[in-house]
């Protein structure tokens, strides 16, 4: 979907006359995975959401600083963190499906007896069915801030004085982090990270192909290897983690090869990973972020890479 349909989205907001605004809890431990709760509000009087949601469609459909301006593409997710770029992944992506199924599922049973000031939220969402060119598209927004805050240093004015108001409120901000349409989940932000809890899942995808690299034999130090894969931004790129470079690399002539072209010492045919960032740069081989330049085919290091279309 290119930035003009999502745009159309929100052009088209206020076709939707039913839309469901819950407070949105995000947990997540180790014990439990991630778990969610949502709690179903309503705002009076009735045209306050069409209000608010026509604020939203404003926002993103300016000509002058709308969803247009604001980015230049729309890519597969693939763990980097490009500029200017709206993220999407199918709902069956292994990142996001079993924490979808269970936002999809608490936001489809919401609660309605808690005090949703005493709700420790983290976001909110509003779902509901618009309509474009005749077709009904489903779509959930999530603005992944508390909604709930205290009004610290507000005054009320009451006969001339003017009281300090202490009681919390519910605070709706019209900057939306994750726009999901039909089956594709799409990150304007990557606030929308949390909402799937990702850094579990591209960590987990980090650990499973790093058992496959020290499995293939092609580095001479495993434990530093590991160590290396596992520290700061590393887990994140093996969202793009390429199983068929990693099988080319079971050939003891494309390592060489690949060691003078990205100047990766070896020790004896593997990969000797001792030495100051050899680790780091098998990282970014597998994970398509080296690649070599077209003029005089040195080594180089890319943000995130794809298919020349």
């Amino acid at each position: 979907m290119s930035i003009s349909k999502i745009k159309s989205v929100f052009e088209n907001l206020t076709t939707c006359d039913a839309w469901s605004l819950q407070l949105l809890q995000v947990k997540s431990s180790r014990r439990n995975g991630t778990t969610y709760c949502g709690r179903e509000i309503t705002l009076s009087p009735k045209d306050t959401m069409t209000n608010f949601l026509t604020e939203i469609s404003d926002k993103y459909c300016s000509q002058e600083k709308g969803i247009e301006k604001m980015f230049e593409s729309v890519t597969d997710y693939d763990g980097s963190t490009i500029d200017k770029t709206i993220y999407k992944l199918d709902i069956g992506s292994e990142l996001i499906s079993n924490e979808y199924h269970l936002f999809i599922e608490a936001i489809g049973n919401p609660d309605f007896e808690i005090n949703p000031l005493k709700f420790l939220a983290h976001a909110y969402v509003i779902k509901g069915i618009v309509s474009i060119s005749g077709e009904e598209i489903a779509v959930k927004l999530v603005s992944m801030q508390n909604p709930v805050t205290s009004l610290k240093h507000k005054f009320l004015c009451a006969n001339g004085i003017f009281k300090e108001i202490t009681d919390k409120v519910i605070s709706l901000r019209t900057t939306i982090d994750v726009i999901i349409i039909d089956n594709t989940v799409y990150m304007l932000t990557l606030a929308g990270e949390k909402l799937f809890n990702m850094e579990r899942a591209y960590k987990s995808i980090c650990e499973k192909q790093i058992t496959n690299i020290i499995a293939s034999n092609i580095v001479n130090d495993n434990i530093e290897f590991s160590n290396v894969a596992n520290f700061g931004h590393n887990p994140r790129k093996f969202v793009a983690f390429n199983d068929s470079y990693l099988q080319k690399l079971n050939s003891v002539n494309v390592r060489k090869k690949m060691s003078r072209k990205f100047n990766i010492p070896l020790d004896g045919d593997k990969f000797d990973v001792s030495k100051p960032g050899a680790a780091d740069k098998i990282v970014k081989i597998l994970c398509s972020r080296g690649m070599v330049d077209p003029f005089d085919q040195n080594p180089m290091e890319v943000s995130s890479s794809k298919k020349w279309e």
